[in-house]
């Protein structure tokens, strides 16, 4: 099969030939037919970053079965389409049998996000695990069904936040996991939701996510007064999307006191907080970290049931041919989102 390569940072991902997976009992090989590049691999594959040289990346999956192995668990067929929740449990385990897999005692996460992490969906077919899949029904494209991983992610963080009817809320990034976060912030309640953004298309996809106010914080404005400002107190929760040093301090720097701050985004180098000015305000602070097979589900429901409409984020679909250029140009967006590769 065709691959793409991590080989170190400061190099684009590299094409070649790998041995076709083979599934073992329980698992299942699927024909990858959409898999979005997610931020994370973008952070993960800078100096210093937790990427797996000589990895497979790649976790926001949807395909075909192509090949099932002995005791699948569930009951699945060649050529079923399915979404994959992005992590590799045992199926066996306490957790697994309970439907909690996502504390599974084997946890891991195909995507190479880690040294000793299985590979992940840049290629032409990926070995999963058969608990960890989930039917896409008809009336969803396979290239849909890939951003129920970023969703997931955002429905996650919105959950963390604990959030009310009514509350104030600033999502603070509008990469695809940001405007999934603020699709959620709506859904379940907020009354206003701020999103703050760099570049103008994604400043754009937030109103059409649903945002009822989006602030351009280039050219070195004032992001903390600007938010202010708009709300005209400060957010009760801010949702920290972005993952680069110093987003987190201002996170907590802006949210009202005794307010909510959610580390969304995954920052991948070291990163310092003031301990005085987070003591003058007392917020919880919540670093989550997994979603549930439950609430991919979810999520997958309500797409089909056409309450919530991922298709905005999905802004380039692309060949594995054209992958190294496009995952590189991503370290500095301008009119992509959710960029997917359909091998």
């Amino acid at each position: 099969m065709r691959a793409a390569i991590f080989d170190k940072p400061g190099q684009p991902l590299r094409l070649t030939e790998l041995d076709d997976p083979e599934p073992g009992p329980g698992e299942a090989i699927l024909r990858v037919r959409a898999c979005g590049i997610c931020g994370s691999d973008l952070h993960a594959t800078v100096e210093g970053g937790i990427a797996r040289q000589g990895g497979v990346l790649g976790h926001e999956v949807a395909g075909e079965i192509h090949a099932l192995g002995a005791n699948p668990i569930g009951d699945w067929a060649l050529g079923d389409r399915v979404f994959v929740v992005s992590q590799f449990s045992c199926g066996e385990c306490g957790w697994c049998l309970i439907d909690q897999a996502h504390n599974c005692e084997q946890l891991k996460f195909f995507g190479a996000l880690g040294s000793d992490q299985p590979d992940g969906a840049y290629a032409d077919f990926l070995r999963v695990r058969t608990n960890d899949l989930i039917a896409v029904p008809d009336e969803i494209t396979l290239e849909t069904a890939a951003l129920i991983e970023p969703l997931a992610t955002g429905l996650m963080l919105v959950r963390e936040a604990g959030l009310g009817i009514g509350d104030r809320v600033l999502v603070m990034g509008g990469g695809p996991i940001g405007l999934s976060t603020v699709l959620w912030a709506r859904f379940f309640g907020a009354r206003r939701v701020v999103m703050t953004e760099m570049v103008p298309h994604r400043l754009s996809l937030g109103t059409t996510m649903g945002a009822t106010d989006v602030v351009d914080v280039s050219g070195g404005i004032d992001a903390k007064q600007a938010v202010t400002d708009v709300l005209g107190a400060p957010p009760d929760i801010v949702i920290e999307c972005v993952g680069r040093p110093g987003m987190l301090d201002q996170a907590i720097d802006i949210v009202r006191h005794g307010g909510t701050v959610i580390a969304g985004g995954v920052c991948m180098q070291p990163d310092s907080v003031s301990h005085v000015d987070a003591y003058f305000k007392e917020p919880t602070v919540r670093f989550p970290a997994t979603y549930t097979k439950a609430e991919n589900e979810f999520i997958m429901e309500m797409v089909a049931a056409g309450r919530v409409d991922p298709t905005p984020l999905l802004s380039h679909t692309i060949t594995l041919d054209e992958l190294p250029a496009a995952f590189e140009a991503l370290r500095t967006p301008t009119d992509q989102c959710k960029v997917v590769v359909s091998p």
